[in-house]
């Protein structure tokens, strides 16, 4: 039965758990990560597969300023192996009426786009005026109800909705827009107004941004580099195919069972760290904090189905010149959206082919992503073949499914949050995309916060 110390243990080999552990390694601490998958990464992967680049979750990132992934892409070496999307990542196409029309890439373009009617823009022009949200009021507003009354519905429906689509799978009727906006609900409460926040802010930068900051990237061999380059940074002190079995207390902090090729072993700890879903998390937690526990359980996830097309270049008439395409719900169309990934970074599909990914199911159709693969995939296709005047059959096909993919930050999910952390028992800590925003940088910055926690502390 053999017994190991360490200062910290991190289970969970996602983006959450690998940044943790290999910022407390950076800083001399002992540390320990531990997956049950056979992969580190998480849903972070890159695979070749009949000479197209399959990225089995993220397909690209956008770091701000001042997030802790941006030093970390220089510490690492990654910088030097950036890919950006360009132009071509600022392109998006929005479904209208059945066809794929871009967005508008300035005010001018803007004010003779076809995306709002006179009456549209006319109420967009009234945003400056429109009283904000008494702050005394407690309630947590939604996504809808927001854009709703700073907006107008014209501008939810034609914009705002396609878009919570296509990064969330969600609706924004059900999504709290404090938990998923908040630098919005920040401007309104500085500023009074959106468009006076922005004018002010605009005003207020100085100097150029920082290398690869406002950029869509990527990185030579996809955004599997990412989970790679943290996992070599750690090399034996993180491992795979290792189940968690059980998790008590003891005089030191933590005592964790795992089960590793049909052997169990156990690892005392002075810090646990729970970097994995929510889900995954609630039962880990249950014997430790059961009131977290509890809570973490009802966070809810949206499942995706992600289906993989590629075609011949000649077979598909759209220019495909830009991001991809997001699907309002008042389009009543079956897929959520379409990215262009051959068209954002180079060596995605074979000579004379495109790759395009599609996304299907959500919150709003959650049996579509659930559905065998004879019933999603004429579906798919049916689609693609209306929306980017695709022909014939496609020449490459691959499926992926994720039932939790993206946890939703409902009415009130931050307090939720707040009450689960300050419920765990001392030395016990969570990362993970539910905590604080879904995207990879934002999921980076969540293990990075719990590692600087621990190193608060004195090491043992």
């Amino acid at each position: 039965m053999p017994i190991e110390d360490v200062e910290t243990l991190v289970v969970g080999g996602g983006i959450s758990g690998l940044a943790c552990a290999a910022h407390l390694k950076k800083n001399g601490r002992t540390v320990r990560l531990v997956e049950r998958d056979d992969h580190l990464g998480g849903v972070i992967r890159s695979l070749s597969d009949s000479g197209y680049q399959i990225e089995t979750g993220p397909n690209s990132l956008l770091v701000r300023a001042g997030e802790p992934l941006l030093e970390a892409l220089s510490l690492m070496g990654l910088d030097k192996k950036v890919q950006q999307a360009g132009t071509t990542g600022k392109k998006r196409y929005i479904l209208k009426n059945g066809r794929p029309l871009a967005l508008p890439m300035s005010l001018s373009e803007g004010l003779t786009s076809p995306f709002l009617s006179l009456a549209g823009k006319l109420r967009l022009l009234k945003e400056p005026f429109i009283p904000q949200r008494d702050p005394a009021q407690s309630h947590d507003e939604t996504v809808a109800d927001f854009v709703r009354r700073r907006l107008g519905d014209e501008f939810l429906e034609a914009l705002i909705d396609p878009f919570v689509k296509g990064v969330f799978a969600s609706d924004p009727r059900i999504l709290s827009m404090a938990d998923t906006f908040p630098r919005l609900v920040a401007l309104e409460e500085r500023y009074g107004s959106l468009v006076k926040g922005g004018l002010a802010l605009a005003t207020e930068k100085k100097g150029p941004s920082p290398p690869l900051t406002r950029e869509i990237l990527s990185f030579e061999g996809g955004m599997g580099a990412l989970p790679l380059a943290l996992a070599a940074d750690l090399g034996s002190d993180a491992g795979s195919n290792a189940e968690v079995i059980g998790c008590s207390r003891s005089e030191q902090g933590f005592r964790t069972a795992l089960l590793f090729e049909e052997e169990t072993y156990y690892i005392r700890s002075k810090h646990l760290v729970f970097a994995v879903s929510a889900p995954q998390a609630a039962e880990l937690l249950l014997p430790l904090a059961p009131e977290s526990a509890s809570l973490l359980a009802g966070i809810p996830y949206a499942p995706v189905a992600v289906v993989y097309l590629g075609y011949p270049r000649e077979r598909i008439a759209h220019p495909l010149d830009g991001f991809g395409l997001l699907v309002p719900s008042r389009e009543r169309r079956k897929i959520l959206g379409v990215l262009f990934s051959s068209s954002l970074f180079p060596g995605r599909a074979p000579e004379g082919h495109v790759l395009l990914t599609v996304f299907a199911g959500g919150m709003s159709q959650p049996k579509i992503a659930t559905s065998f693969d004879e019933e999603l995939l004429p579906l798919v296709t049916g689609e693609v073949e209306s929306m980017l005047k695709a022909s014939g059959r496609p020449s490459y096909v691959r499926i992926q499914r994720w039932g939790g993919a993206i946890p939703q930050a409902t009415p009130g999910h931050g307090q939720k949050i707040g009450t689960i952390l300050a419920a765990l028992p001392t030395g016990l800590h969570l990362a993970g995309s539910y905590l604080a925003g879904v995207s990879v940088s934002q999921s980076f910055t969540s293990g990075i916060r719990a590692a600087e926690k621990i190193l608060a502390t004195p090491p043992d």
